[in-house]
């Protein structure tokens, strides 16, 4: 008790005690002041150029395509992506990518960069990133279906390479046509199908 005050004076008191006791225990970091970026990709904020939300898209084993955004915080100098390496070669030249001074690229619209490579669905796969300022960030970069928000139609600058693209065999053709059980089944195992596997009914029996 708090001898010497009005009751009033004292519930004040007192009441400044639990706040203060209450704030002291929260510090200064705090969580809604943190940089929290929700995306499937790896962020990587360690130099003076960004690496945002990167993903590798792949259609087809061992090949992909590296997409992010790159944000640049120099002040004064643009600084530009001058190679990729690591565990993924690229499929061309890469021709210096320049990001302005205090601006940002998205590779997902300039069309990304093609790698080939150890690089297969779920994985996480090395990559180096260096720029022209001696900057090099090595990330572990998730491989991404290309499917929802990594839809190549959204982005129509992006070249996919993908196995999608070889021409059929007759028997493939006609497994299709005919609607064969194996047929269905290549359909629903192919790990890079967008189509939700069918739902089999309890018990093999047929749903009403």
């Amino acid at each position: 008790m708090l001898h010497g005050l009005p009751r009033r004076s004292a519930a004040l008191a007192a009441a400044a005690l639990v706040l203060t006791g209450t704030l002291s225990s929260c510090g200064f970091d705090l969580a809604t002041n943190r940089v929290n970026t929700i995306s499937s990709g790896i962020n990587d904020r360690d130099g003076e150029v960004d690496v945002l939300g990167a993903v590798i898209i792949s259609g087809a084993p061992d090949t992909g395509v590296f997409v992010a955004t790159l944000s640049n915080a120099n002040p004064a100098l643009s600084i530009s992506l001058t190679g990729l390496a690591g565990d993924v070669t690229t499929a061309e030249s890469l021709e210096p990518l320049p990001v302005a001074s205090l601006g940002s690229v998205s590779l997902f619209e300039t069309g990304g960069v093609p790698l080939s490579g150890d690089i297969g669905l779920g994985d996480f796969v090395s990559v180096d990133l260096t720029f022209d300022s001696g900057q090099t960030s090595t990330l572990n970069i998730p491989v991404v279906r290309p499917c929802f928000e990594y839809d190549p139609a959204k982005f129509p600058n992006l070249d996919l390479p993908s196995a999608a693209g070889e021409a059929p065999t007759d028997e493939g053709t006609a497994d299709e046509a005919a609607g064969s059980e194996e047929g269905a089944a290549t359909q629903e195992t192919d790990p890079y199908s967008c189509i939700p596997t069918e739902q089999v009914p309890p018990h093999g029996g047929e749903e009403e």
